[in-house]
């Protein structure tokens, strides 16, 4: 049975992310420490033949798809996807928490009484997000079979799931995706089954310790 096997994985620390500022599309790149967990995830996923990749443009997760290919000893190209770009914050990118809360007060306590659903200022809601990145896997998913890396963002992994598994929005902001996180997917036979969910065993100094990654039908 063909089967394609999705690596999903949110780009490792950028600075931005150091410095805890609203990204969405802005393109800011790796930190020192991202860039070391993606060589961590790399580290983790030697041995497994990636087929494809796909990535986000934007330069954070890049060169996160770069490290990881080049570590785990793979030598596909990448593709970049536009649809895999993080959401769109508008007028909020750039801005630290504490700046979000004095600048946008009312628009802010709405946004997150609204389970995040709704568009920022100028920006993006969690449809338009799930829409975009579900175009962007109709392009992937023309891979019918093999390990297809896939690196995007928080917001374009959850909304990918949220697409594959027909999830709704209002559960967009109960799914958790780390900087350098793996989820793996299987899709075949019109199913898709959650093998890993936001792994980050590799950043924690327990690789050594895990069983290899399994990808064996079960």
């Amino acid at each position: 049975m063909a089967m394609v096997r999705l690596f999903l994985v949110r780009h490792g620390q950028s600075v931005w992310n150091d410095e805890k500022r609203v990204q969405g599309q802005q393109d800011v790149p790796l930190s020192e420490e991202g860039r070391k967990q993606a060589t961590a995830l790399g580290e983790r996923l030697k041995g497994i033949q990636i087929h494809a990749c796909f990535s986000s443009p934007l330069k954070r997760a890049v060169e996160t798809a770069e490290l990881i290919l080049k570590v785990s000893g793979n030598s596909v190209s990448i593709t970049p996807l536009t649809e895999l770009m993080e959401r769109n914050f508008g007028d909020w990118e750039g801005k630290q928490i504490d700046q979000l809360q004095s600048l946008f007060p009312n628009e802010l306590s709405q946004w997150l009484a609204a389970q995040q659903i709704p568009a920022p200022p100028n920006g993006e809601s969690i449809d338009e997000l799930m829409k975009r990145v579900e175009h962007g896997l109709s392009q992937i998913l023309k891979v019918k079979e093999g390990n297809v890396l896939v690196v995007g963002h928080s917001g374009s992994v959850k909304a990918a799931i949220c697409v594959l598994f027909r999830l709704p929005p209002s559960s967009f902001v109960r799914l958790r995706i780390d900087n350098a996180g793996l989820t793996v997917l299987e899709i075949g036979d019109g199913r898709t089954r959650l093998i890993q969910f936001n792994d980050t065993c590799h950043l924690h100094g327990e690789l050594k310790h895990e069983a290899p990654l399994s990808l064996e039908p079960q």
